[in-house]
C-alpha cells in the first residue's frame, strides 16, 4: 500500500516539486502502451490513476519505471508541456491537460479539472470541499465565496478558510471570489465527493471598485427571500457624502420602498411603517436610534461594516419582534496577520480604524471611532436657525476575534456613542447609546453549525425644551434590553439547509421623568418604570425543490410576559369626551400584568422562468410587542417605548407580496417590479389634544386602530461601464383607520386618512461616472410627495381668548414636495501595489442648489404658519481617506 502522500505541482517548473512517495515500482513497463501500463499499475499497487484514454492513443512506455515512483514514472513518459500529475494521499493519481492550471498567479481560463476518487452514479450528490487561500501569506480566507452559477449554489468560507458544496455529479464553473481579492473562475469535472484548494490574490488595480454590486451577478434573479435588499461597504461608499462621511442607512433610502420623513428624521420607513416598527441590529445587539444628530449622520462606521441585510417584511423566522423590517448590520473580524489603519480627515468630522493581531492566527482586534466638529460650518452659513443651533457626537466600536480550535469561534463586540444637539437655542437634546454583543459559533461537522449570541442594549435620553422659560422642562426617557439567542443551522441534504432556535429579551422600560424648570409652572411626573420578558421559538428551512423552484419558510412562536411593579389605569370617558381614571391596580414586584403569544408563519417562493429571469411571492405574518411612542414624524428623543399590556394590545401585521426580476446582458442591467399589501392591526396614534411628555396616564390618550399600506416598486439598474447607477421608484400608500366603540376612540369620523409617513410618490437616481482612470463623479437626485399635516382650517375668539383653532381632518394637507440633488467628487491616488499608504479625496456637496425642503409646518396660537426647514443650505464638505498598511 502506497503511503499518502500530496503533490500540488507549478506548470514552470513541475519535476523539482515531486516528492518521491515510499512505494517504488519493481517493473520497467517498457514498450507496453501507456494506457495498459497504468491499468496494470492500479492492480498491482491498489491506486486509481485517472486521465482520458484517448490522450494517450499509440503512447507507449518508454523509459523505464523499475525503482522509480509512480509520480515519477508518469512525468517521465507523458509531455509536460501539455499535461499535469496531482497525486493525492497516495489514494488516486490524476492526469491532466494544460498544468497551467497550477500557476498561482495566471488569470487565464483554466482547462477541465477532475476532482473526485471514483466514478459516481450520474445525478448523485457529492460533497466538494477545499479551503480558499489567501496567495500572499497561504492563509485562509474568512468569508470567501465559492459559487456554480449554473446551479444557484454557493457556499461561504469558514473561519479558516474551508468550504463545503454539495451538487450533482457533472461539469461546471466554479467561481472563487473574496472582497478585495482578484475573483477566479475553475472549470471542473466533479465526478465524485473530493478536494479542491485555490489561491485568490489581491488586485493590483481595483478598477471594479467603480462598479455598484452589493451581491453575486444574478442574486437579485436568483434569491429564494423576497424583499432582500443586500449592500456591500463597497457599494455605500460610491454614494454622494453629506459632510464627509457615508451613510449606510441614507443608502438604503436609495432603494425602492425606503423612505425617510426627511433631514432631521433618524429612522426610515419601510413599505409604510413607522420608524418604530423596524428591528435594526449591529452584530445581534439591538440599536434603538441607528443616526447621530437626528439624521445628519449615520449610527454605523462604513469602515467596520462587512455587509448590510434589510428584510422589507418580517425577514426569515429567526428574526422578530417588528412588523415592519429587519435590519441586520454584521461588523468584519480584524486582520489577524497584519496591522492595518484607516480613516478619514474632513472639514467637519473624522474616523479613525485600525486593526491587526493580538496572537497571529488566534486573536485579532478592531477598533475605531468618529467625532465631529460641526458647529464652525453651522454658524458660517446663510441659515437664521443653523447660525443658533449647535451639534456635536462622537461614536467608538471595538471588536475582537478568538480562534479557540478549528471549531470554535469567539467574536465579542461593543458600541458607545454620544450626542448633543441644541435646535435654534429652543431645545436641546443629549441622548447616548451602548451596546455589547458576545458571539461564540462551533461547527460539529460538515452540516451542523450552532451560534449562541449574548447581548446588551442600552439607550438614554434627556430632552430640555427651554423656548419659554415659563414652560421649561428637561424630559429623561430611556430602555434596556439584554438578550440571548441560541440558532443551529443544519444541512439536511442537497440544497436543503434547516436553522431553529431559541430567543429571549429582557426589556427594562423608562418611558420618562419631567423635571419642571425654576420658573415653570409645569409639575413634577414620571411615567412608571415597565418590566417584561419575551421568549420565542423559531424553525426555518431554505430549499431548492428543483433547478427552478425554492422555497424559504419557517415558523415563529412568539411569548411576552409583562410584570410588575406598576400601576395600571382603567379609564372612561367623560361627559366633555375626554378619558379619565375610572379604577387602578397596583402590581408588586415580579408579578405577572399581563401576556401574549402568537405564531408568525412566513414563506417566500421563487420560480426560475430562465437563467436571468424569475417570479418571486412572499407572506409574513409578525407581531410587535413594544410601541414607540411619538409627537413628531421621526425618531427624535423625546420619543419613548411603552409594552403591551391591559390597555395597549400587541401590533402584528400580514404583508403579501409579488414581484418579477430580470437581468439583460450578462446582468450588466437589472429591472425589477413588486408589488405589496400590507395589513395591520393594533396600530396606535393620539386622541384629540393628547399631552404624551411626562404623563403617567398616556395609556389613556392612546387609541388602536387598523391600518394598511400598499405600493408598486421599480427599479432600473446598470452593474457595469463607465456610467453605472439606478433608478428607483415607488408609488405607495399608507393609511390609518380608527373607528373605536366610543367617540373618543373614533378619529376622523371612523374614516381611513393618511398616516404620517404617506409618500405616495417617491423617486431616486443614484449615477457615478468615470471621467478619469481616478476620477470619479457621483449625483444623488431625491424627489418624494410632501408629507401629510394637519392644519387650522378656522379660527374664532371667545370671552378674553384671543383665537380658537378650528382643524381640518386628520392629517387632510401636505408640506410642499421634496427633492434635493447631492453630488460627489472622488479623486483617488496613483494605483500602485503594496503601497503602505494610500488614499483618496472626496469633495462633496449635499443639497447643491439649496432647496429649502420644509420638514414640518407649526401654527402659533393665533394660527400663523411658521415653515422648518432643517438644512435649507448647500453644505460642502472636504474629506482625506487613507489606508495604511503593511
Amino acid at each position: 500500500m502506497i503511503n499518502k502522500c500530496f503533490f500540488i505541482l507549478s506548470i514552470a517548473y513541475l519535476l523539482p516539486f515531486i516528492a518521491e512517495c515510499q512505494t517504488l515500482l519493481k517493473e520497467s513497463y517498457l514498450g507496453e502502451s501507456f494506457v495498459d501500463a497504468c491499468k496494470s499499475i492500479e492492480q498491482e499497487y491498489e491506486v486509481n490513476i485517472y486521465f482520458d484514454p484517448s490522450w494517450f492513443e499509440g503512447n507507449s512506455i518508454q523509459k523505464s519505471g523499475e525503482s522509480k515512483s509512480i509520480a515519477s514514472f508518469i512525468l517521465e513518459n507523458t509531455d509536460q508541456k501539455v499535461y499535469s500529475l496531482l497525486e493525492m494521499y497516495g489514494s488516486y493519481v490524476l492526469v491532466m491537460k494544460n498544468p497551467d492550471y497550477f500557476k498561482a498567479t495566471s488569470n487565464q481560463k483554466e482547462d477541465l479539472i477532475v476532482i473526485g476518487t471514483e466514478d459516481a452514479k450520474p445525478n448523485e450528490i457529492v460533497t466538494v470541499t477545499g479551503t480558499i487561500i489567501d496567495g500572499s501569506n497561504d492563509e485562509g480566507l474568512l468569508g470567501a465565496k465559492a459559487y456554480i452559477r449554473t446551479l444557484n449554489i454557493g457556499a461561504i468560507s469558514d473561519f479558516n478558510g474551508n468550504y463545503n458544496l454539495k451538487v450533482p455529479v457533472g461539469k461546471y464553473s466554479i467561481e472563487f471570489s473574496s472582497v478585495g481579492y482578484e475573483a477566479k473562475k475553475v472549470d471542473a469535472y466533479i465526478k465524485s465527493s473530493g478536494s479542491f484548494d485555490i489561491n485568490l490574490f489581491s488586485g493590483s488595480v481595483e478598477l471594479e471598485e467603480l462598479v455598484i454590486r452589493a451581491e453575486p451577478d444574478g442574486a437579485n434573479v436568483n434569491q429564494r427571500v423576497a424583499g432582500l435588499q443586500q449592500m456591500s461597504a463597497k457599494t455605500i461608499k460610491q454614494l454622494p457624502t453629506f459632510m464627509g462621511e457615508v451613510d449606510p442607512v441614507k443608502s438604503l433610502t436609495t432603494l425602492p420602498g425606503i423612505t425617510t420623513a426627511g433631514e432631521l428624521s433618524s429612522g426610515f420607513n419601510v413599505r409604510g411603517g413607522e420608524s418604530g416598527q423596524n428591528l435594526i441590529l449591529q452584530d445581534g445587539a439591538i440599536i434603538y436610534n441607528p443616526t447621530h444628530l437626528f439624521g445628519f449622520y449615520s449610527a454605523f462606521n462604513s469602515d467596520m461594516i462587512d455587509k448590510v441585510d434589510l428584510y422589507k417584511g418580517g425577514g426569515p423566522a429567526n428574526y422578530g419582534g417588528r412588523v415592519s423590517s429587519v435590519l441586520s448590520i454584521k461588523l468584519r473580524n480584524g486582520d489577524d496577520q497584519h496591522f492595518k489603519a484607516n480613516g478619514g480627515i474632513g472639514l467637519v468630522s473624522s474616523r479613525l480604524t485600525v486593526e491587526g493581531p493580538i496572537v497571529k492566527d488566534k486573536v485579532s482586534f478592531l477598533i475605531g471611532g468618529r467625532t465631529s466638529y460641526t458647529n464652525w460650518l453651522m454658524h458660517s452659513l446663510n441659515n437664521i436657525e443653523l447660525n443658533n443651533s449647535s451639534a456635536q457626537f462622537y461614536d467608538f466600536n471595538g471588536k475582537l476575534l478568538y480562534r479557540m480550535s478549528t471549531k470554535d469561534f469567539i467574536t465579542a463586540s461593543f458600541y458607545r456613542s454620544h450626542d448633543d444637539f441644541n435646535l435654534n437655542n429652543e431645545a436641546v437634546y443629549d441622548w447616548n447609546t451602548q451596546n455589547f454583543s458576545f458571539d461564540w459559533n462551533h461547527i460539529y461537522g460538515d452540516n451542523l453549525i450552532s451560534t449562541l449570541n449574548f447581548a446588551s442594549s442600552d439607550y438614554w435620553v434627556k430632552t430640555t425644551n427651554q423656548e419659554n422659560p415659563l414652560d421649561t422642562y428637561s424630559f429623561d426617557n430611556g430602555i434596556n434590553t439584554l438578550s440571548g439567542k441560541l440558532e443551529f443551522q443544519y444541512k439536511m441534504f442537497y440544497k436543503n439547509t434547516v436553522t431553529a432556535g431559541i430567543e429571549y429579551n429582557n426589556n427594562g422600560i423608562s418611558p420618562g421623568t419631567l423635571e419642571p424648570g425654576a420658573l415653570s409652572s409645569l409639575e413634577y411626573a414620571k411615567i412608571p418604570d415597565q418590566s417584561s420578558q419575551q421568549i420565542d421559538y423559531f424553525i426555518h428551512d431554505d430549499w431548492d425543490l428543483s433547478q427552478r423552484m425554492a422555497v424559504s419558510a419557517g415558523l415563529r412562536y412568539s411569548t411576552f410576559y409583562r410584570f410588575g411593579p406598576d400601576k395600571i389605569y382603567s379609564f372612561e370617558e367623560n361627559s366633555s369626551g375626554k378619558p379619565v381614571v375610572s379604577s387602578s391596580q397596583d402590581y408588586k414586584s415580579g408579578e405577572l400584568i399581563d401576556n401574549f403569544s402568537a405564531l408568525e408563519p412566513r414563506i417566500s417562493l421563487r420560480y426560475l422562468l430562465d437563467a436571468n429571469t424569475s417570479i418571486k411571492a412572499s407572506y409574513y405574518r409578525s407581531f410587535q410587542y413594544l410601541h414607540l411612542v411619538s409627537n413628531t414624524v421621526s425618531a427624535t428623543p423625546q420619543d419613548y417605548y411603552l409594552a403591551s399590556g391591559p390597555n395597549l394590545k400587541p401590533q402584528f401585521a400580514d404583508q403579501f407580496a409579488l414581484g418579477a426580476f430580470k437581468n439583460l446582458y450578462d446582468s450588466q442591467y437589472e429591472i425589477s417590479v413588486e408589488g405589496y399589501y400590507k395589513d395591520m392591526r393594533n396600530v396606535i396614534d393620539f386622541i384629540e389634544g393628547a399631552e404624551i411628555i411626562g404623563n403617567d396616564q398616556i395609556e389613556g390618550s392612546l387609541v388602536q386602530g387598523i391600518g394598511k399600506s400598499y405600493g408598486v416598486e421599480f427599479q432600473f439598474k446598470k452593474n457595469k461601464g463607465r456610467l453605472n447607477g439606478w433608478i428607483s421608484y415607488t408609488y405607495s400608500r399608507s393609511l390609518k383607520k380608527f373607528d373605536g366603540s366610543s367617540e373618543i376612540e373614533t378619529i376622523n369620523n371612523g374614516k381611513y386618512y393618511s398616516s404620517n409617513f404617506d409618500k405616495p410618490h417617491d423617486l431616486t437616481l443614484v449615477a457615478n461616472y468615470k471621467l478619469a482612470p481616478r476620477l470619479i463623479l457621483s449625483a444623488n437626485f431625491s424627489y418624494s410627495t410632501g408629507r401629510p399635516i394637519t392644519v387650522p382650517i378656522s379660527k374664532y375668539s371667545y370671552d378674553k381668548t384671543l383665537a380658537v383653532l378650528i382643524y381640518s381632518e386628520r392629517n387632510a394637507y401636505r408640506v410642499p414636495d421634496y427633492h434635493r440633488l447631492d453630488i460627489s467628487l472622488t479623486l483617488k491616488e496613483n494605483f500602485k501595489k503594496n503601497k503602505i499608504l494610500s488614499g483618496e479625496w472626496v469633495f462633496s456637496v449635499f443639497n447643491i442648489y439649496g432647496r429649502e425642503n420644509a420638514y414640518s409646518i407649526y401654527f402659533n396660537d393665533s394660527g400663523q404658519a411658521r415653515k422648518l426647514s432643517i438644512l435649507g443650505s448647500a453644505f460642502p464638505s472636504l474629506t482625506y481617506n487613507f489606508r495604511i498598511s503593511k
